[in-house]
């Protein structure tokens, strides 16, 4: 936002001078006693004015408060510069995820919950110094998390496993892979995600023997969707489906480049259904390569929300 004044910072230009979440800074100065929240947005106390905050008035954005540039470097402020939070979306940029699945990762913790108004922490989230705050436009409720939550065993162990999961090349999504290959931890509390040298273990216990069903399983449970792996269809036959979302009866393949036996079995599981009129997501080997976007899309479709 621009000022008239290069001398005075609006507040979310000042949160970005200081390194903060904007939102950080308007609770922060809430809580000095600077500002204060009424009907018609944010209103300066007589600290705030005494801070050097004033009103600046715009044809586009209306009344707003800003202050002088030189308060960045106030005690109070430098305590909250010293003491920064982190969002998902910057804890996702460094592994290659995006904020949805990295919150997906603090709520199967148990540290944050979908609320109404978006994401909202718990009793055991504030104990790891998690703090919830919210978005000024949207009025949508989001966590921001300290430094030290890099360091934590029981969140780093989730975020990697997430993330060499669905950051791997394309190349390597072809193919079983093993210990050496991923590094993955298949569960919080165990080292060994391999049943034996072909079989891999999901974090919610299922057994798959390829790659790309351990990576939609583990969607799967992280969006907190019941599901049953190498379910068999409600027809004549011995058909099974990769997956089953008995919720929403939705099954869910995943096609990838067979041949002979196993081609064979997945045409006539595709003829099947077809012919009963189920309900089915079909995922593509492309797909993988972007499957948070894919099947979030293609449940949303279906009239299923995902977080």
């Amino acid at each position: 936002m621009d000022d008239s004044n290069n001398t005075k910072l609006s507040t979310s230009a000042l949160a970005k001078l200081l390194e903060v979440p904007s939102s950080q800074l308007f609770v922060t100065l809430k809580d000095y006693g600077w500002i204060r929240k009424t009907d018609d947005g944010w209103e300066l106390t007589k600290k705030g004015e005494f801070e050097g905050g004033e009103y600046i008035h715009s044809k586009r954005y209306g009344r707003y408060i800003v202050w002088p540039q030189e308060l960045s470097e106030h005690p109070l402020l430098q305590a909250l510069e010293d003491n920064r939070h982190i969002t998902a979306t910057s804890l996702g940029k460094r592994v290659g995820l995006n904020a949805r699945e990295v919150n997906r990762i603090f709520a199967e913790l148990g540290w944050i919950k979908h609320g109404f108004q978006g994401w909202e922490i718990s009793d055991r989230g504030a104990e790891c110094g998690g703090i919830q705050l919210e978005n000024e436009s949207s009025g949508t409720f989001y966590v921001v998390w300290p430094q030290s939550i890099e360091s934590s065993d029981l969140f780093t162990s989730q975020l990697h496993l997430t993330a060499q999961l669905f950051s791997i090349s394309p190349s390597e999504k072809e193919s079983v892979v093993n210990t050496k290959d991923l590094n993955v931890e298949g569960d919080l509390f165990s080292k060994e995600p391999l049943v034996d040298q072909q079989t891999l273990l999901s974090i919610d216990g299922h057994k798959h023997k390829k790659k790309s069903l351990l990576q939609i399983c583990h969607w799967l449970y992280m969006a907190g969707i019941a599901h049953a792996s190498h379910r068999r269809l409600p027809v004549a036959g011995e058909y099974y489906a990769d997956f089953y979302i008995p919720a929403h009866q939705i099954y869910l393949e995943s096609w990838e480049d067979e041949n002979g036996a196993d081609l064979k079995k997945k045409l006539q599981r595709k003829d099947l259904y077809r012919q009963a009129g189920f309900a089915v997501i079909d995922v593509e080997q492309k797909d993988l390569e972007q499957l948070d976007e894919f099947l979030t899309r293609e449940f949303r479709k279906l009239g299923v929300r995902i977080y």
